[in-house]
């Protein structure tokens, strides 16, 4: 009888763990393909590389941003408040840069954001010649020397960092 019994035992266990092994199998196999898609996307994204910078197009793009439409009395009309002139920088610029550029160009008073009257900073001609250096895969910098009747000769230096998929000015700098 205890062998009937522990024959009965075995049966039901092997019963229920193959009934469990199927449920097993497929969890097992799930997780495989999970790993293994895990692991291709990491492949790619070492192996995919990161295309330089349009540094013309993002050049170009910053003047864009800072010159606004204005009513005659210089009010912004894109625009209410600094802070939303820093985000919209910010699609191109790093955060420190979007503040500086923001705090030298507007000024809010009685509610409105105002342009202020000023020349803009001497930058690159795209026109012209420049060096682009790669410092790393995720950064460049950009050099460039230049005449201008109001600034005299000046060298620019702009930074460009490759940061949350796609490219931003980072700083840039004027001698």
């Amino acid at each position: 009888m205890k062998k009937y019994i522990g024959l009965l035992m075995f049966v039901g266990a092997l019963t229920f763990t193959s009934g469990c092994g199927g449920e097993l199998s497929k969890v097992a196999a799930d997780h495989s393909e999970i790993v293994i898609s895990s692991l291709e996307n990491k492949a790619e994204a070492k192996t995919a590389s990161v295309e330089k910078p349009d540094v013309e197009n993002l050049s170009n793009e910053l003047i864009n941003h800072i010159i606004q439409d204005t009513n005659e009395e210089g009010k912004v009309k894109q625009f209410q408040t600094i802070a939303e002139v820093e985000q919209d920088l910010q699609k191109i610029t790093s955060k420190e840069l979007a503040s500086e550029i923001a705090d030298v160009y507007f000024a809010e008073r009685e509610g409105d954001l105002y342009l202020v009257p000023t020349e803009l900073f001497p930058w690159v001609n795209t026109d012209e010649s420049y060096e682009l250096e790669k410092l790393n895969e995720y950064e460049y910098e950009l050099t460039q020397s230049n005449e201008s009747d109001l600034y005299g000769s000046y060298t620019i230096n702009i930074h460009f960092l490759y940061e949350n998929n796609h490219w931003i000015i980072n700083d840039f700098e004027i001698k």
